[in-house]
């Protein structure tokens, strides 16, 4: 296999080079994998080698200069974001490669969409999108094509809203590819059962699901042979009743969506903190064609006119997080205005055929 090309210069959310140092962080095995392209005027470029044991706070504070642009590839070992106080004057880019099984040439695609992103046009996007938001009494999200609809008390104390998006300033971390407006109940890094999304109605779940691993021990085997029943939401539908933010009842509104209903409900089963909608994230991302497979970079996928996707069970809390992206549904103001996708038709899905 050839090695991947990075060109830093071409990753717009990192702004001007001048003056910084650009460091790639990966894997000590995956270290003569990439040829770094040194087009944009950096002072330098580095590649770490980050392993099994290395701390990535020890590595930020003992190996990495002051300005740099920091981009990290470690499909081999799990990298947590520094806590911002240690961040300084760096900007850091985390490629969601690692709580799904990424080879490289899947990070060679998602590398091509972070090259045509644009932090602008994200930056733009968000600021429409909460503009209009702020305006409505409530979200509506609701599925034409199978007739869910369901309402969101968005504007409700104690909601939690992140935007990975558009351009970073010193100091900011993004996972990449960007394009992403999420909504918790709180805090990313807690969890209290709870707590819920004030979402009432039916949900669509139809799409495309990612499974997440998470901290706690789990086998690829078992990752794999759950998204394979998950999967069959791809092409079927499952109708799911929320209350209180809580999924109550799943219903197959095609007959091929029973084995990923089944594998639901065990799941419910299992760990029944699953039942919970604890995520409705807003992507935006319209550089991206679907990847088909268990791929978590997938998650920002935005179509032509944003994406909507649901995440349930929030890791390290529980085994797994699952993100559904659900392309029919679209996300309404009260007012019926769009912030996501067009009202009234449904979107054209863009899937990678060849890469």
């Amino acid at each position: 296999m050839t090695r991947i090309s990075i060109d830093p210069g071409r990753f717009s959310q990192f702004g001007e080079a001048t003056g910084s140092t650009f460091c790639l962080v990966t894997n000590p095995e995956l270290v003569d994998q990439f040829e770094i392209v040194e087009s944009a005027a950096y002072k330098g470029y580095l590649t770490i080698p980050m392993g099994t044991g290395d701390r990535f706070e020890d590595i930020l504070e003992k190996r990495i200069p002051e300005p740099a642009h920091i981009l990290v590839i470690s499909p081999h070992r799990f990298f947590a974001s520094p806590d911002p106080d240690l961040v300084g004057q760096r900007k850091i880019m985390g490629m969601a490669c690692n709580s799904t099984p990424t080879t490289l040439d899947e990070i060679r695609h998602f590398l091509g969409v972070m090259e045509r992103t644009s932090s602008a046009d994200q930056a733009a996007f968000c600021d429409t999108f909460f503009e209009l938001a702020e305006e409505a009494e409530h979200l509506v999200y609701a599925d034409p094509v199978h007739g869910t609809r369901a309402v969101l008390d968005h504007l409700r104390d104690g909601l939690v809203w992140n935007q990975q998006a558009g351009p970073l300033e010193w100091g900011d971390q993004q996972i990449v590819p960007s394009g992403e407006i999420s909504v918790l109940p709180v805090e990313i890094r807690e969890f209290d059962e709870a707590l819920k999304l004030p979402l009432e109605g039916e949900i669509t779940l139809r799409g495309y699901p990612i499974l997440h691993n998470g901290t706690p021990s789990f086998s690829r085997t078992d990752q794999a042979r759950i998204h394979s029943q998950l999967w069959t939401m791809r092409d079927n539908a499952i109708k799911a009743t929320v209350e209180d933010g809580r999924i109550t009842r799943l219903e197959a509104l095609d007959p091929g969506a029973a084995p990923a209903v089944a594998m639901l409900e065990q799941m419910f089963a299992v760990d029944s903190r699953y039942r919970i909608v604890w995520e409705i994230g807003h992507a935006l991302n319209t550089s991206l064609d679907i990847l088909p497979g268990n791929h978590a970079m997938n998650e920002v996928y935005g179509g032509t006119e944003g994406c909507l996707h649901y995440g349930l069970g929030l890791t390290p809390y529980t085994q797994y997080h699952l993100d559904i992206i659900s392309p029919d549904t679209r996300v309404l103001t009260s007012n019926g205005l769009a912030l996501i996708g067009h009202p009234d038709h449904p979107t054209v899905e863009r899937v990678v055929t060849a890469d």
